[in-house]
């Protein structure tokens, strides 16, 4: 009853102050709230806990579709087994590496180094490193954003706003729009259609990497913890470098290149532009590109049901209690 909706307004009611809001205990024990007897709560309670539980069955259904999805998309372009692969290294540290073949000296990427060469060799089609593929790439503004917009302000994406291989314009904060210009280059930092941003820190180890592809008709600009790619889009299309870099073909690659410092994991626009992918035709990876957005499509129908029950289960409850 008290995530009701109904009684957080009485609650917000109940509340004084302007800058910090405060609830005094003489104000919380004045609210009057109804308490139907224990038999009546208990069916309120069941039909609540069925609506929950038609949602989870939605949810499941959903995961069935979802599931398993990226790993299929990864085997139609490398063999590539669905687990960790396992570290060829010795398990001791105490090993002799030859220097001319060490990139990095930190123990922990020597040890790991390994993996990559199982990633590479499962690759169905012709290798192409990110920066083969790029046309161009640009690490994004460090410039103070705000959650107020005002004339002649646009929009900046954040690492917050990409989520799952998508973008979420829910949450935004704002820049000048010449920040996002010079005088030679008018457009410098104004995203396009097809622009790939991907994330070089994050304070996860799981979210550093993760990626989206920008399709809005919208001015917007990047903030500098990302870094957009353009494609060339002869050679391959920014949503199959999406889809890839959900699996664990690119996820692994990134686990071996990521380092961790200041309490966050990074990776340098060098390790990205190192990450190989398996590129086949134009026409295969549009074939992969729906395979993955028809059964996601199929999954968030399942999703959506799930919300309306979620949604249902919460209105009923209020109806039950103060209408």
């Amino acid at each position: 009853m008290m995530k009701s909706a109904f009684f957080n307004k009485l609650i917000k009611d109940s509340t004084t102050g302007s800058v910090r809001q405060t609830l005094h205990f003489e104000k919380l024990a004045s609210i009057k709230a109804p308490i139907p007897s224990v038999t009546v709560q208990q069916q309120i309670l069941d039909a609540y806990h069925a609506k929950l539980d038609e949602a989870d069955e939605n949810i499941r259904k959903g995961n069935n579709y979802s599931n398993g999805l990226l790993l299929s998309v990864q085997a139609d372009v490398s063999d590539l087994k669905n687990k960790t692969t396992k570290n060829t290294a010795s398990s001791s540290i105490l090993q002799i590496i030859p220097f001319t073949s060490t990139i990095r000296w930190e123990v922990d990427y020597i040890q790991k180094k390994g993996r990559l060469e199982t990633i590479y060799n499962s690759f169905k089609y012709q290798e192409y490193c990110i920066n083969d593929l790029q046309k161009e790439s640009l690490f994004g503004l460090s410039v103070k954003a705000s959650l107020d917009k005002k004339n002649g302000m646009i929009p900046v994406l954040r690492m917050s706003n990409v989520i799952n291989g998508e973008l979420d314009f829910s949450t935004l904060k704002y820049l000048p729009a010449d920040c996002a210009s010079t005088e030679k280059e008018p457009q410098k930092w104004i995203l396009r259609k097809g622009d790939f941003l991907i994330t070089r820190t994050n304070g996860s180890k799981d979210l550093i990497g993760k990626a989206a592809i920008f399709n809005s008709d919208e001015t917007y600009t990047y903030a500098s913890y990302l870094i957009r790619y353009r494609f060339d889009t002869t050679i391959v299309l920014p949503e199959y470098v999406n889809i890839l870099f959900m699996t664990p073909l690119v996820r692994e690659q990134i686990a071996v290149m990521r380092r961790q410092g200041g309490g966050q994991y990074n990776l340098n626009s060098d390790e990205i532009g190192a990450i190989r992918l398996p590129v086949p035709s134009i026409p295969i990876q549009k074939q992969i590109i729906k395979k993955f957005f028809d059964a996601k499509d199929e999954a968030q129908i399942y999703y959506d049901a799930a919300t309306k029950c979620q949604i249902e289960a919460a209105v009923n409850f209020e109806k039950e209690i103060f209408s």
